[in-house]
């Protein structure tokens, strides 16, 4: 009975679209295939054009060249950007006094992507500037498209990164500055290199136990591809977490994105890299450390013997370097790098006076208030929200020695008041 009356249900359908009885239906399909073209057009076109005119001019500002290292102990190729240092007064520093600063990118992102960020910051002639490209991303994206290629993991980004640094004869006197991801590499290789990284600037850094729960859990039953797009819907939904979340509509701006930009951006992501490629990429980085569907790590926590040469960093459940000098900036509504996590990883607590304070004495903890791991709810990206706002002159502002403090990142950052970092 069912049976009969489902097949002759579908045979109705059938006959009443070939009669047009639901015009507009196939009417309103067939504009939004036209819109579709409409906005990649349009998206795309300020994507090639005014979006490429812009990187090129910002990488012919920023000096910075593209080069390759080969790294012999790790048997791997990276590629990074560098702005080599202008003398000083004519003298040509030694290796180990040569201040340098190194950016690590986040998830998805090239080394290209810093340009910007580089040249607005006005960095001194002196310093060197080093952007290095891991893994899976970026030129290192074309060996994917060969066929056989075996995808990084946490450990994998570790030592190649560390290699890296002594291949290209990083000195002691150096800061950085990394991202979400970036920010985990960077946390992960000034943990490992004290000798090199002396201060950092950690922006939701992605440190195993601060990705945020609910994300991983989804990524691993497949109910969230994140930025492994499959549909124009993990696009639209994407940048919605990217903001305060998909489930807030209380923000002025529920797509941080304009739609029109969303189609190109689906479009041109199926052409950056091979079929699965980013999907493979991240179930890599999740498992490698452990990552299962209980949205927890699978193996045992170790926090006690981390000055063991067999000690595994990425097991840690708190912060294992506690004496680096950094800061750690972190978006209050992340959805993404969890900023509750967060403070339990760095074990921050906040003060009745509104300020925090951290176990580490050398590390000042500040949150950006209705802020999501790329964009707050007005919209605006967080890149302009934590580089200096003001139009002071910075020249004076960066690292002169090993023995100055913080860098100008460190320095110039302006968050709101009652986050300050509380010395106790």
């Amino acid at each position: 009975m069912f049976i009969f009356c489902a097949n002759n249900s579908k045979l109705l359908k059938t006959a009443l679209y070939k009669n047009k009885i639901y015009p507009q239906r196939r009417q309103r399909r067939k504009m939004r295939a036209i819109q579709r073209e409409f906005e990649a057009a349009v998206g795309g076109a300020l994507i090639h054009t005014v979006g490429k005119a812009a990187q090129n001019r910002y990488l012919k500002k920023s000096a910075l060249k593209s080069k390759s290292a080969l790294l012999p102990s790790c048997s791997y190729e990276m590629f990074y950007l560098e702005r080599e240092a202008k003398p000083v007064d004519g003298k040509v520093l030694d290796t180990k006094e040569q201040p340098t600063i190194i950016f690590f990118h986040g998830i998805s992102q090239r080394s290209e992507d810093f340009a910007a960020l580089i040249v607005r910051l006005r960095i001194p002639l002196h310093f060197r500037i080093l952007v290095p490209e891991q893994g899976g991303h970026g030129k290192d994206i074309a060996r994917a498209h060969g066929g056989k290629y075996t995808q990084p993991t946490h450990k994998s980004m570790l030592e190649t990164t560390c290699e890296f640094l002594d291949v290209v004869q990083v000195g002691s006197n150096t800061s950085a500055f990394g991202i979400s991801l970036g920010g985990g590499v960077l946390y992960y290789v000034a943990y490992a290199r004290p000798d090199i990284i002396k201060r950092s600037v950690l922006v939701s850094p992605a440190i195993v136990p601060c990705v945020d729960k609910a994300l991983v859990s989804g990524i691993l039953d497949g109910t969230n591809n994140f930025f492994c797009f499959e549909s124009r819907e993990d696009v639209k939904v994407l940048f919605r977490d990217l903001s305060t979340g998909r489930d807030d509509a209380s923000r002025k701006k529920r797509d941080p994105v304009p739609k029109f930009f969303l189609e190109a951006i689906y479009r041109q992501s199926q052409k950056l890299a091979p079929k699965g490629h980013y999907k493979a990429l991240l179930l890599n980085l999740l498992e490698s450390v452990g990552f299962d569907e209980s949205q927890s790590l699978s193996r045992e926590p170790e926090n006690d013997n981390m000055n063991s040469d067999s000690a595994d960093p990425f097991a840690a459940v708190t912060d294992i370097d506690t004496g680096a000098k950094r800061l750690v900036i972190w978006p209050e509504k992340d959805r993404i790098i969890n900023f509750e996590q967060g403070m339990e990883f760095f074990e921050v607590s906040l003060n009745s006076s509104g300020t925090f304070s951290c176990k580490s004495h050398t590390t000042e903890f500040e949150s950006i208030p209705n802020c999501g791991h790329l964009f707050n709810t007005e919209g605006k990206v967080i890149i302009d929200i934590i580089r200096p706002r003001t139009a002071k002159s910075t020249k004076n502002c960066f690292l002169q020695s090993s023995s100055n403090g913080y860098s100008q990142l460190h320095k110039e950052i302006k968050l709101r008041p009652h986050t300050q970092f509380s010395k106790t």
